[in-house]
């Protein structure tokens, strides 16, 4: 039980940073869609995992899963913080990091997917994993429809700027100190 502990207070110190750098570039949207999204990812293959190879550290099997479908799911943002690589369509192999952004109720389908994960684990520790293989199956199903029913993803640069919530907006080094308030402006 000590390395579950361990494991969800380093779980939570990850997840404030990447919340606080989110919300440093207004973008606590993007944290909340690829946050949902991949620890439902994440939680939603316990339960093969449980089928397949039962092991003793169950609950720390949970919290690993879904830390590690939420940094895999969050990997292009990463790339784009520590990087400065800009978003592409590529990017959809991280479990549709781009198209999540144009399912009908995004956050909505991400909180209902991370729900059905949750469950899905939660049946999975509880030694019943074929139900929770099956609520797993159902958030698939629930992501796959919606990805079904998206939006087309842009395709020029103009088509991006029609949907500001697709990339980060960060505000470059040389526009931050152009906006910067001048001594003995009224900013000041």
């Amino acid at each position: 039980m000590r390395r579950v502990a361990v494991a969800a207070v380093v779980m939570a110190a990850v997840e404030a940073y990447l919340a606080l750098r989110y919300a440093a570039l207004g973008a606590l949207f993007h944290y909340w869609l690829h946050g949902l999204t991949g620890a439902a990812a994440g939680l939603a293959l316990v339960p093969a995992e449980r089928l397949l190879r039962p092991t003793r550290h169950r609950h720390l099997t949970v919290v690993a899963a879904a830390a590690t479908g939420r940094l895999f799911f969050a990997l292009p943002d990463v790339l784009f913080l520590a990087a400065d690589l800009p978003h592409a369509t590529w990017m959809d192999v991280f479990g549709g990091h781009i198209a999540v952004h144009f399912v009908p109720a995004p956050l909505a389908v991400g909180f209902a997917v991370f729900a059905l994960g949750v469950v899905a684990a939660a049946l999975a520790v509880s030694d019943r994993a074929r139900d929770g293989a099956a609520v797993a199956t159902l958030a698939v199903v629930v992501l796959g429809a919606a990805f079904a029913l998206r939006a087309p993803l842009p395709r020029t640069l103009d088509e991006v700027r029609e949907h500001p919530g697709v990339a980060l907006r960060c505000i470059l080094p040389e526009q931050r100190a152009a906006q910067a308030p001048r001594p003995g402006s009224q900013g000041s």
